[in-house]
């Protein structure tokens, strides 16, 4: 039963692939009548500023970058004083490093030991098997990933805005945006201060809780989803590689990681997907302490002697929000659900949408028109570019959820093929390369071969993989 029912979902998905719908292209900003014809002036004396960034974590402080050097008047308010910390799994995927660079900052962290490069890697799957490979011969110069604490990475792309020319404010907490129809100018107050901005554009950076875009009526559910992280102190751990993704059966879509820093410190962390009835945002202390003791895998790379810190927790939201924009206003980042549904990926996806912010604002300042038709031209782009393929994340989810047998049938093709199938693998898993990917043949044909493969070993009980030395 299980061989037709996965042969038949694999075929309707593949149709699909065959047949996908393409949205139609929306209008070019120059096509809508321009209402602020001197907005464009740059060298023009004004009492506002063109943008007001609310958040300066990956989205909107890279957003206030790239607009900083486009020469626009930008406003980063941040509520805390940096350094500050934010929980997060630490792990900045490829296209997140690609940004790092062109901003200046990847070598600098390198060179401060604040990033580890991540070379040896892999998963565990839901029946134990498990591959761990090398990716930096694969990858070249710009490895797959590094680990940063968010206490660096944030601080550093903060700065380079800074340096580029945007205006940062640290300890003004947002207590409210009032919009003038009269002027087309926002007015951003503060909690706990008469101090008050004025700016042509707003944008809602402020994370996953998304407070402001909440209270703005363009967001309107709460995150959907958690994850936890916990430090193990250097030198008390068994951990070898560099990150390795652990899938236990009772947390699918779930997934619990061992991510290594410099010196040997290792983030330790679960995410809770949804779709599993008995893993909620509730439950993830439970799961978080439970795997550490009950999971083989987990436990071994731990060691008998690990020292770990208090469990810290950070709310998500995932799979992109419906509306991310209004008259004068677009949503970034975590606060716009700019996070993988599969992974629970977000740093590259935030770094990626507050550039394309930052370029999309850049034509509507030139141009001069804000209203809610040309900002929503925003939200098309960022879902053409990554958000559409969180759809697909979202039917993977579900399927590894029901079928967690894929897993290990994926995990048998990464060990038979070796390092150049993981890396293209980790490409699809961490949104560079869409999921839609994963349903051309040299993926679904050559995992349902496996699944074959892998049902005829217990058959007859034999196992499927014979453990090799990498």
């Amino acid at each position: 039963m299980l061989i037709p029912l996965i042969g038949v979902l694999f075929l309707l998905l593949i149709l699909f692939y065959a047949f996908v719908w393409k949205p139609a292209a929306l209008k070019p900003i120059p096509s809508f009548p321009v209402k602020y014809p001197h907005d464009k002036n740059k060298a023009l004396e004004k009492d506002w500023y063109d943008v007001a960034v609310v958040g300066s974590g990956p989205s909107g402080a890279t957003c206030g970058y790239f607009l900083g050097k486009l020469g626009w008047k930008c406003l980063i308010l941040e509520k805390k004083k940096f350094p500050r910390d934010k929980y997060c799994g630490d792990a900045v995927c490829k296209t997140a490093i690609e940004l790092l660079q062109e901003m200046g900052i990847y070598e600098k962290l390198l060179k401060e030991n604040k990033a580890h490069v991540a070379d040896s890697g892999g998963l565990c799957s839901p029946g134990g098997l498990s591959y761990v490979g090398r990716s930096k011969e694969e990858y070249g110069e710009i490895p797959a990933a590094i680990a940063c604490k968010r206490i660096h990475l944030d601080e550093a792309i903060a700065m380079a805005a800074k340096r580029m020319g945007a205006d940062l404010k640290e300890e003004c907490a947002v207590s409210n945006a009032i919009f003038d129809k009269e002027t087309g100018l926002w007015t951003i107050q503060l909690e706990e201060s008469d101090r008050q901005f004025k700016a042509r554009v707003l944008v809602c950076a402020d994370g996953a809780p998304s407070r402001l875009a909440i209270q703005l009526g363009i967001v309107s559910r709460p995150p959907d989803s958690i994850s936890s992280r916990a430090y193990v102190e250097a030198n008390t751990h068994k951990f070898k590689a560099d990150g390795l993704v652990f899938y236990p059966k009772d947390l699918l879509p779930g997934y619990a990681a061992l991510f290594r820093h410099p010196g040997d410190e290792l983030n330790y962390c679960v995410y809770i997907i949804p779709g599993n009835p008995k893993c909620t945002t509730e439950t993830l202390p439970y799961w978080h302490d439970q795997l550490m003791k009950s999971d083989p895998n987990i436990s071994r790379a731990l060691g008998p002697d690990f020292k770990i810190e208090r469990m810290k927790a950070a709310s998500l939201r995932l799979g992109g929000e419906k509306r991310s924009f209004d008259n004068h206003v677009i949503v970034v980042g975590d606060a716009a659900g700019m996070i993988d549904p599969m992974t629970g990926e977000g740093i590259h996806h935030a770094m990626d949408g507050g550039k394309l912010a930052a370029i999309f604002l850049d034509e509507a300042l030139n141009h001069g028109n804000y209203d809610k038709e040309v900002m929503a031209i925003y939200h098309q782009r960022w879902m053409d570019k990554f958000g559409s393929d969180f759809k697909w994340s979202m039917v993977f989810c579900q399927l590894l959820y029901r079928f967690p047998i894929l897993l290990d049938a994926a995990t048998m093709a990464i060990h038979r093929k070796g390092d150049k199938f993981l890396v293209r693998w980790a490409d699809i898993m961490t949104g560079r390369v869409p999921k839609i990917n994963m349903l051309k043949p040299e993926y679904s044909v050559t995992i349902t071969f496996e699944l074959l493969r892998l049902l005829l070993f217990r058959l007859i009980g034999k196992s499927p993989i014979k453990e090799k030395k990498n």
